[in-house]
């Protein structure tokens, strides 16, 4: 069992999330059909028929950590990698400034987190998840990197029976961290990168938007109301289970350059395989 105080050392990376997303309009835009007739639009037009904006539901100060969205490079097995969550950045900053980390919206008992690695020999990571103030571990999951690398991992929180049972609860921040184990006898040499989320109450506007929805469309919605998580999250799911459709494969491309994070879109999908540590 690995514990959690690894995760609370100061050389752990605070991230520099993302709320200027004008150029996220482009994003998931064509998960919407617009008046026009599918055979009607080039991509371009598709991808401008909706602009989506995603609003920051909070700012939290610096806990003066270094900043940036990646983790890296770093060495790892002698092998210089990156890390890097797929979160959006407000923009780039001298590590030596004073920065905020951004809290990241969810409406889901159960988010799932985005993580990119770079090809690694590192067999294994950690995922965690404590509370607000980082002193308490809610959850805690190995996940296999074992081809899987280079890839955009996703790890999913488990799905609760009832609301009583949920890992996140509606109103309540957290912290999380992904850990890359580079040296198994030494947890200091460990890759992390960290976020922080907020699960908040499913608006009925949303609700309703999101049953009239079909599962191509859910993406836009969730990004016209500013959930990242469920936004990025859900088409990430779709792109994964069709990987040639072009115009999914679209859609994730300009996510993903509209939080310059373009670098990625060439990295396969996976799920994570881990299981819950006991604590």
């Amino acid at each position: 069992m690995k514990k959690s105080s690894i995760y609370l050392k100061t050389f752990s990376l605070m991230l520099s999330l993302g709320v200027v997303m004008s150029a996220s309009a482009m994003a998931i835009a064509s998960l919407k059909p617009s008046s026009s007739s599918p055979a009607q639009q080039t991509p371009s037009e598709s991808l401008l028929a909706r602009r989506p904006r995603f609003r920051a539901p909070g700012v939290r100060s610096s806990r003066g950590r270094s900043g940036g969205t990646s983790r890296g490079p770093g060495m790892c097995y002698g092998e210089q990698i990156t890390v890097t969550p797929l979160l959006p950045k407000i923009n780039e900053q001298d590590s030596s400034k004073e920065e905020s980390l951004v809290v990241e919206s969810t409406v889901s008992p159960a988010p799932k987190f985005l993580i990119s690695v770079d090809q690694t020999k590192a067999t294994e990571a950690e995922f965690t998840l404590l509370n607000a103030n980082g002193t308490e571990v809610i959850y805690q999951q190995e996940v296999s990197l074992e081809n899987k690398t280079p890839g955009i991992i996703t790890v999913s929180l488990p799905e609760p029976a009832t609301e009583d049972e949920a890992l996140v609860k509606v109103g309540q921040e957290y912290q999380w961290f992904f850990s890359v184990r580079c040296d198994p006898t030494d947890l200091a040499g460990d890759l992390i990168v960290e976020g922080r989320i907020k699960r908040i109450p499913k608006e009925d506007a949303l609700a309703q938007e999101l049953a009239d929805a079909t599962e191509l469309e859910k993406p836009a919605v969730y990004a016209e109301f500013g959930v990242w998580t469920e936004a990025a999250s859900s088409l990430a799911e779709l792109l994964e289970n069709n990987p040639d459709n072009p115009e999914i494969r679209a859609n994730w491309q300009a996510l993903l350059e509209s939080v310059n994070l373009g670098k990625l879109i060439e990295k396969d999908l996976v799920s994570s395989s881990g299981s819950s540590v006991e604590n």
